[in-house]
């Protein structure tokens, strides 16, 4: 889990957000539900980051840390007032807004994060606050908050989902990934992106959407049918027409592979499977193979077709590991 949250905090640290949507997030790094994990990711990344700041930025949060020692109300948790040090600095390293709303706010928002994690093997129905529904699949994290209270209705995604957007042109929808963005008004989408993965990819489905990609923030327009797929590693995005049938076969439990590495497939079967995979990447380079299998279709049937297929397949199962030769 404090991958995930890491990877969350990353979104967050990384996004222009409106006010009510980063109170929310405010609330929910404090809350006490995954506490530790929640500290530990802010410290590693703060550690990452201690390097970059300014000396004007140093002095700031020292001012921060002085101020927690003498406003900090009796009242408030011990281990509060631990956590925020370090998320205060943090958001006032990347965001550069005062991280003093963490010490000196004495009311908060009383509206709460949900957290929503599928566990490998499994697929989740949602139904949203605002009547939107969601469809998650394996080893995906949705957070998103109790009541949309804001001007935009946010919800932040690492792992894989189907979106079905209840209209309100008033209050768009916005998905937040790692890098990404997709804004709608009422529409179907999926958004495909695994913090393990290097490609992040938006599909429409129906309806409109705007999809702003990395630091540069390419900006797309997408029409039914279309998707855009953003490399973290190059920064590099691309429209192209999609394979809808492909893009949604997960909903129906399906299992489709289009020109993805050994690498890239041993990671989603072992989300799909809740399985252990071990193998040597080095032996497969990058080729690349195109499989389909059905939503029946076991791991031993799935590795019965490799087999056949990629060359010095052989693999050997002890107490639930696969160790592919």
């Amino acid at each position: 889990m404090k991958d995930y949250i890491r990877q969350i905090i990353r979104i967050f640290t990384n996004s222009s957000l409106d006010k009510t949507t980063r109170e929310e997030v405010h609330q929910w790094l404090v809350s006490p539900e995954h506490a530790d994990e929640k500290e530990a990711a802010l410290h590693e990344l703060w550690i990452e980051t201690e390097g970059r700041p300014s000396k004007n930025m140093h002095e700031s949060l020292k001012a921060v840390y002085r101020k927690a020692g003498v406003t900090a109300s009796q009242k408030r948790q011990r281990y509060y007032l631990k956590f925020t040090r370090y998320a205060a600095a943090v958001t006032l390293l990347v965001l550069s807004v005062s991280a003093t709303y963490f010490l000196t706010k004495a009311e908060y928002s009383e509206i709460a994060m949900v957290e929503n994690y599928t566990r490998a093997g499994e697929m989740l129905y949602i139904d949203l606050p605002d009547g939107s529904k969601v469809q998650t699949n394996s080893g995906t994290l949705l957070l998103y908050p109790e009541k949309f209270t804001g001007n935009t209705r946010t919800v932040f995604l690492l792992g894989e989902a189907n979106f079905k957007v209840k209209p309100n042109p008033e209050k768009p929808f916005i998905v937040r990934s790692n890098t990404l963005s997709v804004t709608a008004l009422g529409t179907e989408f999926n958004v495909a992106a695994y913090s393990d993965k290097n490609e992040i990819v938006a599909t429409l489905l129906e309806g409109k959407v705007r999809v702003v990609c990395g630091i540069e923030g390419e900006k797309y327009i997408l029409h039914p049918g279309q998707q855009v797929s953003y490399l973290k590693n190059t920064g590099a995005s691309y429209l192209t027409d999609a394979n809808v049938e492909d893009v949604t076969a997960w909903q129906r439990g399906m299992l489709v592979f289009r020109s993805v590495t050994v690498k890239d497939m041993m990671i989603t079967l072992q989300r799909k499977y809740n399985i252990t995979i071990q193998y040597n990447e080095a032996r497969f380079n990058n080729d690349k193979y195109n499989f389909r299998f059905s939503e029946k279709a076991t791991i031993q049937e799935v590795f019965a077709v490799m087999k056949e297929v990629i060359g010095g397949f052989e693999y050997t199962v002890e107490n639930d590991v696969y160790t592919i030769q």
